[in-house]
Parts: structure tokens; C-alpha cells; sequence
């Protein structure tokens, strides 16, 4: 008997190895993993079955009319069925919020729930609407190990929270806590993170970083107050802070960084760099001799000591082998000429970057003094501000005519 050609090709998906379907179906945008489940009953069990589900922007794109316009009720809808038929544990749940939608119409609130009893281990919401609440159901899913949050408002946990003892990363943008005191209680027992990123928060001014297993530190924000307590285990450190710091919570934690033989990596940026520059500590009492790689951000040369401020971190640093210099204004350093000692030499340094040159004379000078005390250099990175083309071969021939301490160092500019 001849079999038909639907026949055929349901017996042929229906002999794929269960393994091999879930590997396909782990690399498909999950509206097309949901059209495979008309290929066989195997595919339609294993699709509903998959314990990643990712709705970003692209499941939202196509849910458009064609006015472009998202239709976020029929994504909302497709959301809510999808997790009602689904088997099995989800661990990874990623979902983003477009901007044209009833962001508080979703029923996120549900789908935290039933995510809370299905042994969630990541959650990223992502919020382009308008800042609302997240619902407290978030507090319940107690086998998380990451969660992203953007864009939400961040209440007290409720009664009975006993900290989220699996974390090992999180991180929270645009936030708004609704009191001071909903960071730290996010740390209760968090025994196991790692990573803390914190940006553009807001109703948290004091902050005690208290995370002995912490490795990686971000903080992008405004703080009045900043305390370190045992952070023995810190790898990574950027921190771009705005105005308000004191000068003896600033010295505390330069101190802490100086000391810690674990440090690899630090970016100073925003108003914290200000406050360095302009004196606020002259040298810390410890050089940085474990630091692998230094990060100066937001520097304007048109300010007095950005230079030496540069030359001073540099010089603490000794065994550094990475720098990276992000330059937001140039300057001229005949207002401020600087006396360079070109008897030290950087034995270790293997890469410099210096983004966003603007060819003012205090930035040349320094590029050449790198030059010419880096004995191992093997590449200098560099990126132009929006300079006109002219302009930028005149500061590209004059940068390749400066002296160089290593024969193999080269100079390579790259795309803005």
C-alpha cells in the first residue's frame, strides 16, 4: 500500500530523536518553534515542553498590524496560552514590554506566579511602557539564580521573604524603590551572588555593598553614601557615580580596592572621576599591584589635572597590562603643562584605548608619553570624536609619527 506524502513526512519528523528536537527547537524564535508542532505529535509535545521561552522583541514584531502598530493584546493572549499548555519546568523566562503597549493590561502578575511554581532559575523583563510595579509574586520564585529587571517600581518584599539563596546575578536598571531600605533586603541570605549591576536607580541615596561572594560590581547612579564590607572576594569594579559622595566614603572604598589582592579590573567614571581629578585623593596608600586592567572614563582635558590624574592612576597601577582612557572633551595643555618623567617605564602594559580623540594638544601629549614608556606595547587602539576627514588624517599621520618604546607596537584606529 503506497503511503500519502503527509504520511510520509509526519512518520519522517516523527522518527527525529527527542534530543535532537530539543536542540532545534532551543535555537528557534519561540512563534517558529510553536509552528513546528504541526509536524508530528512528537514535535507538538516536545515544543510544549521547552523550559526556555523567550518573548523579546522580535516574538512582538510579529504581532504588528500593518500600521507597524503592536498588537500587544493578542501577544499578551498567546503569552498566557502558552504557559497554560506548557509541561514541565521553565527555567529561563524572558520577556520584553514594547513601548505602545498596556503594560499594566499584561498579566505579568500571573505569569510570575506560575513561574514561581515551575522551578524558575532566570528571569529578564525588560520594560520599554512606563514605570509600574512589579509584582510581588517576583519574591516567590525561590530557585532563581539571575534576574534583569528595566524600568519598574521595586516594593518591600512581603512577609515571609527569606532572601533568594540561589542568586548568582542580578541586575536592575531604571528602578525605583519605593523605600531605602528594598536593596539591602534583596541580600538577605543571598549567600551565592557574584555579579551586581546597578543603574539610573531612584529613593535609595545610602547604599552598604555586603556581599562576601560578590565578584563583579557595577554602579551607574547617584549615591550620597557608599560603604564596602566584606567584598574580600571583588574581581571587577566600575563605578560611575554622580555628585553627592563624601570624601571620606570615596577614600574608604579606594582604600578596599588598593588592598584587595583579587581586584582585576576598575573603572572609575562620572562625577567620581571629577572628585579624583580634582584632588579629592592624592595617591592611594596602596598602589593597585594586582590589577590586570584600568578603565578612566568620562575625562574632559579641558579640565586642570585630568591629565595628572591619569598619569597618577597609571602610576599606581604598575602590573596593569589593559588600559582604556574615554575621553568627553579635549583640552589644551599649555594652560597646564606637565613636567613627564620619561624614566619610568611600563614593563608590563600590553594594550592602550583611547576612544573618542579630539587632536587637542593635552591628549597628544599623553598618547606620546604612553609611547614612549610602554616597553612592551604591543597595539594602541584609538577612536576619533566626529572630526571632519581632513582632519582626522592630519591626527592620524601625526599620532604614527610618534616615538615608540616597543618594536612591536602598533597604532590602529577603529570605526566610531
Amino acid at each position: 500500500m503506497a503511503y500519502s506524502k503527509s504520511a510520509r513526512t509526519e512518520d519522517f519528523f516523527g522518527n527525529v530523536p527527542d534530543i535532537v528536537i530539543d536542540k532545534i527547537l532551543e535555537r528557534l524564535p519561540i512563534h517558529v518553534a510553536a509552528r513546528t508542532s504541526v509536524l508530528s505529535k512528537q514535535w507538538r509535545r516536545s515544543w510544549l515542553s521547552l523550559n526556555s521561552l523567550v518573548f523579546d522583541s522580535e516574538f512582538w514584531n510579529q504581532q504588528r498590524q500593518k500600521s507597524k502598530k503592536v498588537i500587544w493584546q493578542k501577544g499578551s493572549s498567546i503569552i498566557s496560552s502558552i504557559l497554560l499548555h506548557h509541561n514541565g519546568p521553565v527555567y529561563n523566562f524572558h520577556l520584553y514590554m514594547p513601548a505602545n503597549s498596556d503594560g499594566e493590561c499584561m498579566n505579568h502578575g500571573q505569569w510570575l506566579c506560575y513561574l514561581s511554581k515551575n522551578n524558575i532559575r532566570k528571569i529578564v523583563i525588560r520594560n520599554s511602557y512606563r514605570c509600574m510595579k512589579i509584582n510581588s509574586f517576583i519574591f516567590w520564585c525561590n530557585e532563581l539564580e539571575h534576574l534583569e529587571l528595566d524600568f519598574f517600581t521595586l516594593s518591600p518584599p512581603p512577609t515571609g521573604f527569606s532572601g533568594y539563596r540561589n542568586l548568582k546575578h542580578l541586575e536592575l536598571v531604571n528602578i525605583i524603590f519605593s523605600e531605602e531600605n528594598v536593596f539591602c533586603s534583596l541580600f538577605a541570605n543571598c549567600t551565592m551572588l557574584a555579579s551586581l549591576r546597578l543603574e539610573d536607580w531612584r529613593g535609595m541615596s545610602h547604599m552598604v555593598i555586603d556581599v562576601p561572594s560578590l565578584k563583579t560590581l557595577i554602579l551607574k547612579g547617584y549615591l550620597e553614601g557608599l560603604a564596602f564590607r566584606n567584598v574580600c572576594n571583588l574581581e571587577s569594579v566600575s563605578m560611575s557615580l554622580d555628585s553627592g559622595l563624601m570624601t571620606d566614603d570615596i577614600k574608604d572604598v579606594v582604600n578596599i580596592l588598593a588592598n584587595s589582592c583579587k581586584i582585576q579590573f576598575i573603572d572609575f567614571g562620572g562625577d567620581m572621576s571629577e572628585f579624583l581629578v580634582a584632588g579629592g585623593i592624592k595617591k592611594p596608600p596602596v598602589a593597585f599591584n594586582y590589577l590586570n586592567e584600568l578603565c578612566l572614563s568620562d575625562l574632559n582635558f579641558s579640565e586642570f589635572g585630568v591629565s595628572r590624574y591619569v598619569l597618577d592612576m597609571v602610576d599606581c597601577c604598575p602590573n596593569i597590562k589593559k588600559l582604556n582612557i574615554i575621553v568627553v572633551e579635549g583640552g589644551n595643555l599649555e594652560q597646564h603643562e606637565l613636567d613627564y618623567n620619561y624614566s619610568i617605564k611600563l614593563n608590563h602594559l600590553l594594550e592602550v584605548k583611547i576612544e573618542g580623540i579630539t587632536g587637542s594638544s593635552a591628549e597628544l601629549k599623553l598618547i606620546e608619553y604612553l609611547l614612549a614608556i610602554s616597553v612592551v606595547l604591543e597595539k594602541l587602539f584609538f577612536t576619533f570624536e566626529y572630526l571632519h576627514r581632513k582632519s582626522e588624517v592630519k591626527l592620524y599621520r601625526e599620532l604614527m609619527g610618534f616615538p615608540r618604546a616597543s618594536t612591536k607596537a602598533r597604532l590602529i584606529c577603529l570605526e566610531k
